[in-house]
């Protein structure tokens, strides 16, 4: 589909993966050593700590002195130990598959433990090639490289639950509190795309290829999609039990899309505990923990749009800031203000009511008391069209994300100063990828009800076939991950978000956004800066 260099280098990685990988020489590494607990080269290598809890010590480019936790193995080689590309530089594979095999390309005999131990000390492989200088040199101990051995001699051995020799198993989760209309919005293009897919490659599993190569002896990778859909139901703390339940009645190979409009974080625990890719859910309340991996985001929604405000406020600072809001969405976005502007010294309070009831009589007089006050509102269209002209003067924030993010049309003028935080494409901007969506849309029948979630689960099913298609023959969920980290050509199929952008260990493909200023109804984006908070 992408025609760039290094879309043809991921291309290459999975065949030369194939030529590596051989037979069975005979000559495991685990063959002749007492075992140590996997887990202790686990932690080497994607985290670079010794089993005694110390970074790993190296040296890089011949007297650069660095710790593991600065790059570890994972680092560049990826998670997968299926290797990547940087740069010009080819990684190679290093999962026990490929490491422990003879290589004819370049040239050299399977690993053993000791030359393993040669190779992370000195740089130096089987055939007495030395290594160039962006491989480091590290200090281990034999029992440290007895631990990394056991763990790269296991590394993506297997393919991962959810495939099997004919089809590979997708879900897609749903919470109760979307509305009907959305959910089936969303659906119709996630079934329309597995189906088109399916159609288009139904021959693949009753053909061999043809060719000289050990990869054309292979019966062909062609698998069917099949995808599940997951609903959860009821209070948050009751999800982890229904996810294992599902999980457990049909293992899935990843999370395709998904649709909440609450806190994701349940979903995302769920993933991260069973090690399983979520690509791309529809939610503004992505609510991620430190370190978690496995859930791609498009943006932190609601909580970008409270540092957005932060930085703006910090620029031009008020005494007192108000929140209003109605109901959960956005109420961990309002403390995330609230703890940002309180240790800049500003008083703030929150006015909270029923999304259901009118609002609060006492509003604009509590606003009306208070001098040198911004207020933020993280309310919807219809709230905001009540509001805006009882607000006193002063300065107003509203949430984009919470208007709905197109920005269809002018909003009621405030008194005072007002801004939207707008973390998507700006008004009016071309948007060639929004373009390509509603043409496949439309020649397929698709009714857009829910534009941007069914842009965005689209990307996701472009996003997931293209990782699909590098994997080739291994069916490893760390390499789906590892494949879309290097995959920055894809966001170029990405609407409504502005600046996307990929890269390893990144998790969110918006990082950024604009505060424009509202003149007269209309959204001024003449002079829109891109703030990166």
């Amino acid at each position: 589909m992408f025609a760039n260099p290094l879309f043809c280098v991921r291309r290459l990685l999975p065949l030369l993966a194939v030529v590596v990988c051989g037979c069975d020489n005979g000559n495991s590494p685990l063959e002749s050593v007492d075992l140590p607990d996997a887990d202790a080269g686990r932690q080497m290598y994607r985290d670079g700590i010794l089993p005694s809890g110390e970074p790993m010590t190296a040296i890089v480019a011949g007297d650069v002195p660095i710790l593991g936790t600065q790059f570890s193995c994972e680092s560049c080689h990826g998670r997968s130990g299926m290797g990547a590309a940087e740069g010009k530089y080819i990684v190679p594979p290093i999962a026990g598959q490929f490491l422990f095999a003879p290589s004819p390309q370049p040239a050299r005999p399977a690993y053993t433990q000791d030359s393993l131990a040669r190779l992370l000390r000195d740089g130096e492989t089987p055939s007495g090639r030395k290594l160039g200088e962006l491989m480091p040199l590290y200090k281990l101990t034999d029992d440290e490289v007895a631990a990394m051995t056991v763990y790269l001699a296991r590394l993506s051995s297997v393919s991962s639950p959810g495939v099997d020799d004919t089809v590979i198993r997708f879900a897609m989760v749903i919470t109760d509190d979307v509305s009907a209309v959305e959910r089936e919005a969303v659906l119709e293009v996630l079934n329309r795309f597995v189906e088109e897919k399916n159609r288009n490659t139904r021959l693949e599993s009753e053909r061999w290829d043809r060719g000289n190569t050990p990869a054309s002896r292979l019966k062909t990778v062609h698998r069917d999609w099949e995808l599940g859909e997951w609903e959860l139901t009821g209070p948050s703390d009751s999800w982890n039990a229904q996810l294992e339940q599902r999980y457990a009645d049909e293992p899935v190979f990843a999370m395709l899309g998904g649709l909440s409009n609450s806190s994701w974080q349940p979903i995302s625990r769920f993933c991260e505990r069973n090690e399983i890719p979520c690509l791309f859910p529809g939610t503004d309340l992505a609510d991620p923990d430190e370190g978690d991996f496995y859930t791609l985001y498009y943006s932190r929604g609601l909580n970008l749009e409270a540092d957005l405000i932060a930085n703006h406020l910090g620029g031009q600072p008020v005494s007192n800031v108000i929140q209003v809001y109605c109901g959960a969405s956005p109420a961990e976005a309002v403390a995330r203000l609230r703890g940002l502007l309180e240790n800049k010294g500003a008083s703030v309070e929150e006015v909270v009511f029923d999304c259901g009831d009118e609002l609060p009589g006492d509003l604009t007089a509590r606003i009306e008391t208070k001098s040198d006050t911004a207020v933020v509102m993280w309310l919807g269209r219809k709230h905001v069209d009540k509001i805006a002209r009882l607000l006193p003067p002063g300065r107003v924030y509203f949430s984009s994300t919470l208007l709905g993010g197109e920005l269809e049309g002018p909003i009621l003028s405030t008194p005072g100063p007002a801004f939207v935080v707008h973390p998507f494409r700006l008004p009016g901007q071309v948007d060639p990828a929004l373009r390509r969506f509603k043409v496949w849309a439309k020649t397929r029948g698709i009714e857009l009800s829910a534009p941007r979630r069914q842009a965005e689960a689209f990307f996701a099913c472009l996003a997931l076939k293209d990782a699909i298609a590098h994997m080739g023959r291994f069916f490893v969920r760390d390499y789906v991950l590892d494949t879309l980290d290097h995959a920055q050509s894809l966001v170029a199929y990405l609407p409504f978000h502005a600046r996307p952008t990929l890269g390893p260990q990144q998790r969110f493909l918006n990082k950024g956004g604009y505060i424009l200023p509202i003149v007269n109804g209309n959204f001024v984006t003449d002079a829109a800066a891109w703030i990166l908070p």
